[in-house]
């Protein structure tokens, strides 16, 4: 194994551990997501106080911020494969090229919006880029997968997420809406 980790060039080694990172990211975000939705739920529910709402939207925080580091590092990462002479994207005729600063952000700005939309991009043929991943590259475009996918669900879990607690505020102020508007019988 070890053998195997000193034939690696560094961008290669630097791109697997971020695929690493953003799959324990994920699992981290699917996981720990029921906990801070019991604490919602208590918040909510019960006291609607201030520092059990800062503790509970810390988690979207860290979904954010997770995912503006993740696509700062992914884009990092490919300017590093494209300066060890990988050619990692190609143009529409499949021809391979390297692609700028610029137009790698933007790239994985396209594999974000990919991720965060769905299909749709997909369906319609949407780009924000005119670089393609090449297809002769396969552990680049299984790298792609990755990011594309951490960004996708964990896009899912923020919607479902604020979905819920959209839901349970509503339900909340509903409640004590009905309860205000009872005459108090006993003043």
């Amino acid at each position: 194994m070890m053998l195997f980790l000193q034939d690696l060039q560094g961008s290669i080694l630097v791109a697997i551990v971020i695929s690493l990172m953003m799959i324990a990211t994920v699992f981290f975000i699917i996981f720990y997501h029921d906990s801070k939705h019991d604490e919602i739920d208590r918040w909510v529910d019960f006291s609607f106080s201030g520092n059990t709402l800062r503790d509970a939207l810390g988690y979207y925080r860290f979904m954010a911020v997770s995912m503006l580091f993740f696509y700062i590092l992914f884009t990092c990462s490919c300017l590093y494969l494209q300066y060890d002479g990988f050619m990692i994207f190609s143009n529409k005729a499949q021809e391979p090229l390297y692609g700028g600063p610029i137009a790698t952000s933007l790239f994985a700005l396209d594999l974000v919006c990919r991720g965060g939309f769905f299909d749709i991009m997909e369906h319609f043929d949407l780009r924000i880029t005119s670089l393609y991943i090449n297809k002769g590259s396969m552990w680049f475009w299984i790298y792609s997968f990755v990011f594309r996918i951490f960004y996708g669900l964990t896009l899912i879990k923020m919607v479902i997420s604020f979905a819920w607690i959209y839901g349970k505020i509503r339900l909340a102020r509903r409640a004590l809406g009905e309860t205000s508007r009872q005459p108090n019988l006993f003043d």
